[in-house]
Protein backbone atom coordinates (compact mmCIF):
# COMPACT_ATOMS: atom_id res chain seq x y z
CA UNK A 1 0.00 0.00 0.00
CA UNK A 2 1.31 3.39 -0.89
CA UNK A 3 1.00 6.67 0.65
CA UNK A 4 1.12 10.16 -0.83
CA UNK A 5 0.49 13.58 0.63
CA UNK A 6 -1.12 15.92 -1.47
CA UNK A 7 -1.56 19.70 -0.23
CA UNK A 8 -5.41 20.56 0.31
CA UNK A 9 -6.31 23.89 -0.98
CA UNK A 10 -7.27 26.03 1.24
CA UNK A 11 -8.92 29.62 2.37
CA UNK A 12 -6.89 32.69 3.08
CA UNK A 13 -7.52 33.80 6.58
CA UNK A 14 -9.06 37.28 6.45
CA UNK A 15 -8.34 39.70 8.87
CA UNK A 16 -10.75 39.63 11.73
CA UNK A 17 -10.55 35.54 11.60
CA UNK A 18 -6.26 36.11 12.22
CA UNK A 19 -7.18 38.27 15.18
CA UNK A 20 -9.49 35.85 16.86
CA UNK A 21 -6.91 33.31 16.50
CA UNK A 22 -4.18 35.22 17.93
CA UNK A 23 -7.15 36.50 20.89
CA UNK A 24 -8.00 33.09 21.46
CA UNK A 25 -4.06 31.77 21.60
CA UNK A 26 -3.27 34.51 23.99
CA UNK A 27 -6.50 33.37 26.00
CA UNK A 28 -4.91 29.63 25.56
CA UNK A 29 -1.52 30.76 27.33
CA UNK A 30 -3.17 32.62 29.76
CA UNK A 31 -3.47 28.84 31.58
CA UNK A 32 -0.02 28.75 31.64
CA UNK A 33 0.64 32.22 33.24
CA UNK A 34 3.64 32.13 35.48
CA UNK A 35 1.48 33.69 38.20
CA UNK A 36 -0.59 30.41 38.27
CA UNK A 37 2.43 28.70 38.53
CA UNK A 38 1.49 26.62 42.05
CA UNK A 39 -1.70 25.68 40.72
CA UNK A 40 -0.87 24.75 36.94
CA UNK A 41 1.77 22.36 38.52
CA UNK A 42 -0.94 20.81 40.43
CA UNK A 43 -2.94 20.50 38.26
CA UNK A 44 -0.84 18.93 35.74
CA UNK A 45 0.69 16.80 38.31
CA UNK A 46 -2.95 16.01 39.29
CA UNK A 47 -3.54 14.48 35.64
CA UNK A 48 -0.11 12.89 34.99
CA UNK A 49 -0.62 11.13 38.21
CA UNK A 50 0.55 7.46 37.75
CA UNK A 51 2.58 8.07 34.76
CA UNK A 52 6.10 8.75 34.62
CA UNK A 53 5.77 12.30 33.54
CA UNK A 54 3.62 12.91 36.24
CA UNK A 55 6.54 11.90 38.55
CA UNK A 56 8.79 13.97 36.34
CA UNK A 57 6.58 16.88 37.04
CA UNK A 58 6.35 16.03 41.45
CA UNK A 59 9.91 15.23 41.03
CA UNK A 60 11.45 18.68 39.41
CA UNK A 61 8.95 21.68 39.99
CA UNK A 62 11.79 24.01 38.94
CA UNK A 63 12.25 22.20 35.50
CA UNK A 64 8.39 21.61 35.32
CA UNK A 65 8.16 25.49 35.47
CA UNK A 66 10.57 26.27 33.49
CA UNK A 67 8.89 24.65 30.50
CA UNK A 68 5.27 25.69 31.42
CA UNK A 69 7.10 29.59 31.45
CA UNK A 70 8.30 28.61 27.96
CA UNK A 71 4.71 27.00 26.79
CA UNK A 72 3.04 30.01 28.10
CA UNK A 73 5.71 32.67 26.45
CA UNK A 74 5.54 31.13 22.56
CA UNK A 75 2.06 30.65 22.91
CA UNK A 76 1.35 34.75 23.83
CA UNK A 77 3.92 35.37 21.45
CA UNK A 78 2.46 33.33 18.83
CA UNK A 79 -1.11 35.07 19.68
CA UNK A 80 0.21 38.88 19.51
CA UNK A 81 1.90 38.07 16.48
CA UNK A 82 -1.27 36.38 15.12
CA UNK A 83 -3.21 39.89 16.28
CA UNK A 84 0.02 42.23 14.52
CA UNK A 85 -0.22 40.58 10.75
CA UNK A 86 -4.56 40.59 10.98
CA UNK A 87 -3.74 44.24 11.94
CA UNK A 88 -1.38 44.82 9.46
CA UNK A 89 -3.52 42.64 6.69
CA UNK A 90 -6.43 44.72 7.81
CA UNK A 91 -4.65 48.19 6.17
CA UNK A 92 -2.51 46.51 3.32
CA UNK A 93 -5.42 44.70 1.96
CA UNK A 94 -6.29 45.70 -1.97
CA UNK A 95 -9.95 45.20 -2.85
CA UNK A 96 -10.40 42.46 -5.00
CA UNK A 97 -11.02 44.43 -8.58
CA UNK A 98 -7.44 46.24 -7.50
CA UNK A 99 -8.47 49.43 -7.28
CA UNK A 100 -7.58 51.34 -4.30
CA UNK A 101 -10.45 54.03 -4.73
CA UNK A 102 -14.14 53.72 -4.84
CA UNK A 103 -14.45 55.12 -8.57
CA UNK A 104 -14.95 51.22 -10.33
CA UNK A 105 -13.25 50.18 -13.51
CA UNK A 106 -13.60 53.50 -15.83
CA UNK A 107 -10.86 55.68 -14.98
CA UNK A 108 -11.24 59.16 -17.17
Amino acid sequence: MRFTLTRRTVCALTPEQTGRRGVAWILGAFVFCPCHLPITLWVVAALLSGTAIGALVLGHPYLSGVALFVVWLAGTLHGFNLMRRARLDAYTRRPHDGWLTDRGGDAQ
